[in-house]
């Protein structure tokens, strides 16, 4: 395996295809992401303030992150989930809290507390510590996942987390993307897979969470740019989707051409107000006045 790639953010990043770049170097890297859109499709100023602002505040894990990326890993990568997260032992006492750790007379029951979970760290150096029952809804996770016949047969072969880097033909701007999986079909052409995890993964409901999340952007916008920096032809964009909760049920799916073009389209504009704002270096916010707003239909209805 080659060794993890990291490069500082003000660094010059090769076009193309970098297999083993390092998870945080990608997030703190050069260049225009998926995720990046979504905070111009709020507004530039959030851009601006999540991504270049001096003096911005460390980023903060969202609700459900880590549970999204424990089914990663146990699907993705089945061989790194030991080393990465380790599971509270039954027997283990409660965590100390920080106010816990920081008292002047700590509690016997603390001292045992804070002896114990310093050795666990000791023992498991920076493995992220979960439950047994995250460990196991992970795994039941990732086997509904692979119980489906057509994605077990793309995870047998390819890999994960490769990163893409690519400068926009329209606007000249750098973007990047991750996809969790490609799986090379041909020599020229590879299909791409995205984990989701969500409440309810019937292709229905989940055609809704794609309007609602932007995940067409995501996927055309992902199709395009590997297309560019892989020099490969993109066959598709598979999402499979998982369930949060018991039976942990898993579906896969694909946009339809209109959803795929929707999607480009959207994209486009996005990638073309970064331009913008990159070029005259402002970063506009909502609104500069004040704003004549209506209330909801169902309130307004029999008024007019």
């Amino acid at each position: 395996m080659s060794a993890v790639i990291q490069f500082p953010q003000s660094a010059i990043v090769p076009q193309g295809l970098i297999v083993d770049l390092d998870i945080n170097a990608y997030h703190q890297g050069p260049g225009v992401s998926k995720s990046g859109l979504s905070e111009i499709a709020r507004s530039p100023a959030h851009y601006y303030a999540k991504y270049l602002a001096p003096n911005r505040p460390a980023p903060k894990e969202r609700a459900g992150q880590l549970e999204g990326s424990l089914a990663h890993c146990a699907v993705l990568e089945p061989d790194q989930f030991n080393k990465r997260y380790v599971v509270t032992p039954d027997d283990a006492p409660r965590r100390p809290s920080s106010a816990q750790r920081e008292a002047k007379k700590p509690s016997a029951e603390t001292l045992i507390s804070i002896e114990y979970w310093d050795k666990f760290a000791r023992e498991n150096g920076n493995k992220r510590v979960i439950t047994a029952d995250q460990y196991e809804t992970a795994m039941r996770q990732a086997d509904s996942m692979r119980a489906l016949p057509d994605i077990r047969a793309l995870l047998d072969k390819g890999r994960p987390e490769v990163s893409a880097f690519w400068n926009d033909p329209v606007t000249g701007e750098l973007c990047r993307c991750r996809p969790d999986w490609e799986n090379q079909t041909t020599e020229t052409g590879v299909i791409i897979l995205d984990v989701k995890t969500y409440s309810d993964a019937s292709p229905e409901e989940f055609a809704r969470q794609i309007g609602r999340k932007g995940y067409h952007i995501q996927s055309s916008f992902y199709s395009d740019g590997y297309e560019i920096a892989s020099e490969k032809t993109v066959h598709g964009f598979v999402f499979v989707a998982v369930e949060t909760a018991y039976p942990y049920a898993a579906c896969a799916s694909m946009l339809d051409p209109t959803g795929i073009t929707i999607g480009r389209d959207q994209y486009r504009d996005l990638l073309d107000v970064y331009a913008r704002c990159r070029r005259t270096n402002l970063w506009p916010g909502y609104s500069d006045g004040i704003e004549v707003v209506s209330l909801p239909g169902y309130l307004t209805r029999g008024y007019e």
